[in-house]
């Protein structure tokens, strides 16, 4: 199998990203838009050891499920991957997406739930965030092509709220007419669901250009719905959206949505959920899971605005919420103010640091609920989590590869995993939220076993994985490479016995590089996922 070749396959199943799985002579290639079950023409595009990719020529067998994408730019944006794919089938390929790291990674016997879907799937984002550049002096705004840097000119997205989009096509009216579109990276602008309040903010190479005033004055005119501008300074050479500086132009630093009749704050920098809608579902789903009787102190970590917390809070006699970003604690202590609830805790901290030093103090949470970034939980915080010794757990993650191997080590904690709930957040797009539920395993029967080790194989988890298996497993979760050096050094560091002399340095007194910690971190993730520790 050689790139340009021309084969044809039968489309088996999906990646994660959503793209087609066809298997030549058992070697997999990835399709972009191809649908399980359909029958095809493919060139062959990149061939890797174990796997290719390979590009759709012609569909000679088409599935049911294929529909035309309703965006016309659907094939060069890359915001939306599934617009070819009917939504009964992208809720299919959501819950499979699940079940497939459930069984493969958290190497559990559980089967998971169907996902709850939308009944109306467009114009559902609260929150576009938006490029804005020049090309032979034409102010482009949209986003990127796939795969690259290069901007693609929309005024209106099919998936972002009409205000998002009322406000993107006069900001760019404004950007042509006073001529700062050289001045301007990006515009986010946030939309308040049910008050109708929205948030726009420039962020800007300068933070003093000319007509900024103006322009201030004409958006607030053209549209009263805009409750705050704020320009945010960024003077970075990278891919960073938000510089630390900002400068409120017009209005307040927040502005206010509800959810279930609370009221929250949402500044530029605070995460809130992207999908009202379905928020209301996520958190109703967590709440559920809770099983709140009244007496209960819940840990609420990457607490973000409170919004969980608050939901929490209505039934939990206390809830103590954890966030390392400044602004959005300073937003859920004024949430919970403006509604009226006093029995939360906030604390700005790194909630792994935070969770040892409860840990530490010995303190014994009845619930805890955990939604982490899409990295998942680190090894300190699930420590610290099985430490508390929870009642239950619930878990709320938006990557279902970290969320199955933090699962594992829980489940190897002395957790149970109960319930596994996918969310669809995110129509249109390969992302899923989902809810688990975990409780505490109440074991009254031991037994005794009496080991001598020479029984042990204290070696044997060598043999378990290739350095080349452990290689690939990082690269496909990770995204990034490990070298040789780096497992043998993990391996030492986990006291997985080496071959003498193994990867020593050839010189006496050479000096060889540590392993990054994020590395090494990934490192033992294989090495647990291949039973190696």
């Amino acid at each position: 199998m050689k790139k340009n070749e021309h084969v044809n396959g039968i489309c088996c199943g999906y990646t994660k990203d959503g793209h087609g799985v066809v298997k030549i002579d058992g070697f997999p290639l990835f399709v972009k838009g191809m649908l399980e079950n359909e029958e095809g023409e493919l060139v062959i595009t990149m061939v890797k050891k174990s796997y290719g990719y390979a590009r759709l020529l012609n569909l000679h067998k088409t599935s049911a499920e294929r529909v035309k994408p309703v965006c016309p730019l659907a094939k060069q944006c890359g915001g939306c991957q599934l617009q070819h794919m009917s939504y009964k089938e992208q809720l299919r390929y959501k819950k499979q997406k699940v079940q497939d790291v459930i069984d493969r990674i958290a190497k559990l016997d559980l089967k998971v739930e169907d996902v709850l879907g939308m009944e109306h799937q467009l114009y559902y984002r609260n929150k576009g965030q938006i490029p804005v550049g020049l090309k032979n002096n034409i102010v482009q705004t949209g986003f990127y092509r796939i795969n690259s840097n290069e901007i693609i000119d929309m005024n209106t997205c099919l998936i972002q709220s009409e205000r998002i989009n009322t406000v993107l096509a006069v900001m760019k009216e404004l950007l042509v007419s006073y001529e700062n579109a050289s001045v301007f990276r990006h515009l986010l602008i946030k939309d308040g669901f049910h008050t109708g309040e929205v948030m726009v903010v420039w962020i800007t190479r300068k933070k003093n250009f000319p007509h900024k005033e103006d322009m201030v004055k004409e958006l607030v005119d053209r549209l009263p719905f805009v409750k705050s501008i704020v320009l945010n300074l960024n003077t970075r050479e990278d891919n960073v959206i938000l510089g630390k500086e900002e400068e409120v132009l017009y209005g307040q630093s927040f502005i206010t949505d509800t959810i279930h009749g609370l009221k929250f704050h949402i500044s530029s920098k605070s995460f809130y959920q992207v999908n009202p809608v379905q928020t209301e579902v996520l958190y109703g789903k967590a709440l559920e899971f809770c099983e709140i009787k009244g007496n209960e102190t819940i840990l609420d970590m990457y607490c973000g605005v409170g919004t969980i917390s608050m939901f929490l809070a209505q039934k939990a006699k206390k809830v103590i919420g954890i966030e390392i970003v400044e602004q959005a604690i300073k937003n859920a202590k004024e949430n919970a103010l403006n509604n009226g609830i006093s029995n939360i805790e906030f604390v700005c901290s790194d909630a792994a640091s935070y969770a040892k030093k409860l840990s530490e103090e010995n303190m014994k949470p009845d619930i805890i609920v955990v939604d982490p970034p899409r990295k998942g939980c680190d090894q300190i915080t699930l420590d610290s989590i099985v430490k508390m010794s929870p009642q239950r757990i619930v878990y709320v993650s938006c990557d279902p590869a970290t969320l199955a191997r933090d699962l594992r080590i829980l489940e190897d904690s002395g957790y149970h995993c109960i319930k596994v709930q996918p969310v669809d957040m995110f129509p249109f797009s390969h992302h899923i939220e989902t809810v688990v539920l975990l409780s505490k395993l109440k074991t009254k029967k031991h037994i005794d076993i009496e080991l001598h080790t020479d029984e042990l194989d204290l070696t044997s988890s060598e043999s378990k994985a290739t350095y080349q298996e452990i290689k690939q497993y990082v690269l496909d979760k990770y995204g990034f490479k490990v070298s040789t050096l780096n497992i043998a050094q993990t391996k030492q560091k986990c006291g997985i016995k080496e071959r003498d002399n193994y990867n020593k340095p050839k010189m006496e007194n050479s000096k060889q590089p540590n392993c990054p910690k994020e590395k090494e971190d990934a490192i033992k993730d294989a090495f647990r996922y291949f039973q190696m520790i």
